[in-house]
């Protein structure tokens, strides 16, 4: 019997909502993987909350991870970061974010003198911060360093706006920025390694309702795909994208049903 591994995306997956609400089968479906000892991480491309403060309001919510148990790029980008040398940044993105940046030790400032602009949600993005962030790439060739590279989100009214990835990619065009743009962020192997670490089994299946910025690019990494149908796309994008993922499912308590006679039995 193979031993599966599962990374767990977060929004569309076990949360329906940005204000972290679970669907009914979350806690039901985590407690199961436990009770079976079936190893898993729950992997997030969030880049608007530190771990510790996500893992807090999931908490808040019913949900109880470890912070072994959780992922995000914020824990990627410190290490990218330094890795560059650079110290100084202009950030688009949340007070939260820009404290945690902080107590990394790094330098987050308002202005464009800055060796990277750092890219994530930003609920409060304005025309100020998008001038300075594009005149920091282009007058002080600062990098662009998108939190992840999310094309598109869902917000809570069901109207979706442009993810880091998206806004990265318009910059880096007006700029004509001729350097690689990371992703940091699910699937990206960098990001996977660090998930899977340790983590043992035979198939390692990412489970997300994304297709295009996560299964796709999974699919490559030679994991098996889970597209869930709960969060930003529906059954229907499958054929939209010309991808198809190797297990689809409508709920958590279905996919549970599956393991149950595939991997568990």
């Amino acid at each position: 019997m193979k031993r599966a591994v599962l990374l767990l995306d977060l929004d569309g997956v076990l949360v329906k909502d940005k204000a972290l609400n679970p669907f009914p089968d979350t806690v039901d479906f985590l407690k199961t993987l436990r009770d079976r000892s079936v190893p898993f991480r729950v992997v997030s491309n969030n880049s608007t909350r530190p771990p510790e403060r996500m893992i807090k309001d999931l908490k808040e919510k019913g949900v109880q991870l470890s912070q072994d148990e959780f992922l995000s790029p914020l824990l990627v980008l410190g290490d990218y970061l330094r890795e560059l040398g650079v110290k100084r940044l202009f950030l688009l993105g949340t007070a939260a974010v820009r404290e945690f940046l902080t107590k990394q030790g790094f330098e987050v400032r308002e202005d464009i003198d800055v060796e990277a602009v750092v890219i994530g949600q930003d609920r409060e993005i304005d025309f100020i911060k998008l001038k300075r962030a594009t005149s920091a790439v282009f007058l002080k060739g600062a990098r662009i360093v998108p939190i992840n590279l999310s094309r598109i989100v869902k917000d809570d009214d069901g109207l979706y706006f442009l993810g880091a990835g998206s806004l990265s990619m318009a910059i880096a065009h007006a700029c004509n920025y001729r350097e690689d743009i990371p992703n940091l962020g699910k699937p990206s192997k960098r990001f996977i390694d660090h998930a899977l670490r340790g983590l043992c089994g035979d198939e390692v299946y990412l489970v997300s309702d994304d297709l295009y910025t996560d299964l796709m690019d999974a699919k490559k990494l030679g994991l098996k795909t889970v597209f869930m149908t709960t969060g930003k796309y529906k059954r229907e994008e499958i054929e939209k994208s010309g991808f198809l993922p190797d297990l689809t499912f409508e709920s958590l308590s279905q996919l549970i049903n599956y393991l149950d006679k595939a991997v568990f039995s």
